[in-house]
């Protein structure tokens, strides 16, 4: 007959690993203040269960202000009793859960209780981060290791429970012969192979905001975008320029209007330029927009300057001077950004007639009953083809469906104060350990991140990890780290925002990132570490 002694912990799901292979017939839980405090003993019901019935236990409480002389005496009655009663011929000490100096004091204290009575003792320690089983035999000084292969054959709301959260709603992909893709595999198939493939369906569920910006400014007249920001920011400009003036007279007016004038004249002849309105990447392009900048600067200052100094007053015309030429090298700044802008936009390779067809065929196709906007359709879609991948990844590696019990999409819980959090795809692993995939279409601060795991582990457990999955392959987030020119040039070609920026992102996150095409590969190397 084998006695466990363990200190209540909040990690239920490592006492209950520990339990099922320590394979006791009698367990003492030790409460805590704390544990008392939080009710973990309800738990108690779920950490006793087996197959061939109920393990008996007793469960005994520490009390407050309890010094360690009166908890061990407490300790003292209740193993002889128990010893004694059941007739026990081996003590396991758990030394994984509890406070460190309970620990020490209860397996010295059952070391040489064993020792006395000529009972078998053993250590028992979880290691949470590999999932291994470290057993110290004292008595033969023998040591053995072994990697935890039970089954965590809870529910995940009766699992949820344990640490205060409540859930309150989830889509079941796979579990229990449930498959939520058994009807539409194959048109999630074709998807996820094209998403896997195709650099233009990565630029799409990426950057759609911008996708759709792009298609919007191609069609417009190259004229009326330069024309209508032109003349907002010379407006600008006379703003900042006059707003300094003592007072108005008609001869400001005049400066004014010649000033303007001026402007628009000098900015109507370099967007009628050939090489401009090209919108040509090319060095013709650029020398021409260097060129036409000089000139602005040699110019312009000077004729700006000679109409509105005899009009300055008491105004420093040092100051007034050095303010002339910093607002005009603004306003040529922001005007040659437009036409810069405008020309990349131009160069861009999606045109409407892709952005529709895809439109067309997966996002009014599988969400064609949702009331969202296409923005939130495609979040789904995305969000969708990772549980897709998972599922895949189960149904095509035997050890995949040896190793997880079931994946939910989707999942909300709720605390006890107020709605806690959303997970995009769960995966239950048999043995206890919970796997979160993140869906994301955009860069997110490391901030952000370590915030949301720790609400997850709070409401989780401790036994739980996170990887963030983007709309890109391996071989897209290596090039990004390096920072290829070429390689980061031809995907912003397909529309991708910000491209450059993912390489400095994919350069200093610490998290896991998950390729969209290695889920597969990652779910083996955690069925593999944890299992």
């Amino acid at each position: 007959m084998r006695l466990l002694v363990t200190i209540l912990s909040r990690q239920t799901v490592v006492q209950a690993s520990l339990i099922r292979e320590a394979a006791p017939d009698v367990i003492i839980f030790v409460s805590t203040v704390m544990a008392a405090e939080n009710d973990w003993h309800k738990n108690i019901p779920m950490l006793i269960k087996r197959e061939n019935g109920e393990i008996k236990y007793l469960n005994v409480f520490i009390e407050k202000n309890m010094n360690l002389g009166a908890i061990l005496e407490m300790l003292q009655r209740h193993v002889g009793n128990v010893v004694t009663q059941y007739g026990i011929t081996e003590i396991c000490c758990d030394a994984s859960c509890g406070k460190g100096i309970h620990r020490i004091l209860f397996a010295e204290y059952l070391k040489r209780f064993s020792e006395k009575h000529e009972i078998d003792f053993s250590l028992v320690y979880f290691d949470l981060d590999t999932r291994q089983i470290n057993r110290i035999a004292v008595k033969d000084q023998a040591f053995h290791e072994y990697r935890s292969s039970v089954s965590i054959d809870w529910h995940l709301k009766e699992r949820l429970t344990l640490y205060g959260a409540e859930l309150t709603d989830f889509l079941t992909i796979y579990d229990a012969g449930k498959n939520y893709f058994v009807e539409t595999a194959e048109q999630f198939e074709e998807l996820y192979e094209n998403l896997c493939n195709s650099m233009n369906l990565r630029a799409f569920f990426s950057s759609y905001d911008n996708m759709k910006s792009i298609i919007d400014l191609k069609n417009e007249l190259h004229e009326f975008m330069v024309k209508n920001n032109r003349e907002e920011q010379i407006d600008k400009f006379l703003q900042r320029i006059f707003g300094v003036m003592p007072h108005l007279r008609p001869e400001i007016n005049d400066a004014k209007n010649e000033i303007r004038h001026k402007l628009t004249s000098f900015f109507d002849e370099m967007s009628s330029r050939k090489e401009l309105r090209s919108f040509s990447d090319s060095f013709d392009f650029r020398t021409t927009l260097a060129s036409c900048q000089k000139r602005f600067n040699a110019e312009m200052p000077e004729i700006v300057i000679g109409k509105i100094l005899p009009l300055a007053g008491e105004i420093d015309k040092a100051d007034l001077k050095s303010d002339v030429q910093h607002f005009l090298d603004v306003l040529f700044s922001k005007i040659s950004e437009k036409i810069t802008t405008l020309a990349d936009v131009q160069n861009v390779e999606v045109t409407a007639a892709v952005f529709n067809r895809f439109k067309q065929k997966y996002v009014r196709e599988i969400e064609r009953e949702s009331t969202l906007n296409t923005r939130s359709q495609i979040s789904i879609i995305f969000e969708k083809l990772i549980s897709y991948a998972v599922y895949r990844a189960i149904e095509k590696y035997p050890l995949l469906k040896e190793s997880i019990a079931s994946v939910f999409q989707n999942v909300k819980l709720s605390g006890k104060a107020s709605s806690l959090i959303e997970i995009d795809t769960l995966v239950v692993f048999r043995n206890g350990y919970l796997h979160i995939l993140e869906a994301k279409s955009s860069h997110v601060s490391n901030k952000d991140l370590n915030s949301r795991i720790l609400v997850m582990k709070k409401y989780l457990g401790e036994s739980v990890g996170m990887d963030i999955v983007f709309p890109f392959t391996a071989h897209d987030i290596e090039l990004f780290k390096e920072k290829n020119d070429p390689f980061i040039r031809k995907f912003y070609s397909k529309g991708l925002k910000s491209a450059a920026g993912w390489g400095t992102f994919f350069a200093t996150t610490d998290k896991e990132i998950t390729p969209i095409d290695k889920i597969a590969g990652r779910l083996l190397d955690l069925a593999t570490k944890y299992s």
